[in-house]
């Protein structure tokens, strides 16, 4: 009875210490022994003394239970709301580097064309500047009329040219008149046809056809025919003479040359003159010629802009 009176009042004596004592376990002790002492209860019970005021110690400890408070799962919380502001950052960063225009391939750099090819291409350009699209003019002599007319609609063989030509040779005289003035008429009907081809093409692409022309005859004699064939277009400028050119067709026309055949031997004359002249005497054909000269150049530049 003793020992449950003596728990029974350890334990009031404990929880009244608890109450009213500081948290420091020195503090806690002293109190508990102080008032069991006062009791006289500390010799019988020590051991219990004791126990309580572990215990006490033990439950005074509890406080850690506040310090885990919600601000921490905030403080969680805002971190990972940083991250997620970091990486959407970051994807954005990464979004933007993305977004950048790729760089064009480098071309790849073109096989060398051979001397072969380049000759073809070379050739292909001249013909189409060349300009060989002349319209089909009429015959315009009186025999090409007459064989043209006797081989209409037939199918002709050396013996049917044959036979033509010796028909043409017996015709009568009015048959020859009739194919003379034929003859005169399609000169006149080509001279407009081929004028009005020329016209339909400027002045600048019959000169670089003229040019294209002389070029395929030196280097590839396209056509292959002896003589070079050029366009002929009143429209270009006519060049300038030479001074010796000039006092040669004053010479001529002075009719002292008239009756002679030889024109070698009569240039070969002019010649001697030309050089035997003082420089007073050629002065005038040479300021001739320099005033063709710029007349020249004046309708070059207004005519011919991208001359060669």
């Amino acid at each position: 009875m003793l020992f449950s009176i003596g728990r029974s009042a350890t334990g009031r004596l404990a929880s009244t210490a608890f109450a009213t004592s500081s948290t420091s376990p020195a503090v806690v002790q002293a109190v508990v022994r102080a008032q069991f002492k006062a009791h006289g209860l500390y010799r019988r019970f020590p051991q219990t003394v004791r126990g309580y005021a572990t215990a006490g110690l033990s439950k005074k400890a509890t406080p850690s239970k506040a310090v885990k408070k919600t601000p921490a799962k905030k403080t969680t919380k805002k971190t990972t709301g940083t991250t997620k502001a970091k990486a959407k950052g970051r994807t954005a960063l990464k979004a933007k580097a993305k977004a950048k225009p790729k760089a064009k391939a480098k071309p790849k750099p073109k096989s060398a064309i051979s001397p072969e090819r380049k000759a073809v291409l070379e050739r292909r350009k001249l013909k189409e500047a060349a300009l060989f699209t002349e319209p089909k003019l009429l015959p315009t002599f009186p025999y090409q009329i007459f064989v043209t007319e006797k081989l209409q609609g037939t199918v002709g063989g050396p013996s049917t040219l044959i036979e033509v030509a010796r028909q043409y040779k017996s015709v009568s005289s009015d048959e020859l008149q009739r194919l003379k003035s034929k003859a005169e008429l399609a000169k006149t009907q080509n001279a407009a046809t081929y004028k009005g081809w020329v016209e339909s093409h400027t002045p600048q692409a019959i000169y670089d056809a003229n040019l294209a022309r002389r070029q395929l005859k030196k280097k590839y004699n396209i056509p292959k025919a002896a003589t070079l064939k050029l366009i002929h277009d009143d429209r270009l400028p006519k060049k300038p003479l030479t001074a010796f050119i000039l006092f040669c067709k004053a010479r001529w026309a002075s009719g002292e040359y008239a009756d002679s055949r030889d024109v070698t031997n009569v240039v070969s004359k002019l010649g001697q003159e030309w050089k035997g002249l003082t420089p007073a005497e050629r002065k005038g054909y040479e300021d001739a010629a320099k005033a063709q000269a710029e007349v020249y150049q004046k309708e070059v530049a207004s005519v011919l802009p991208n001359r060669r």
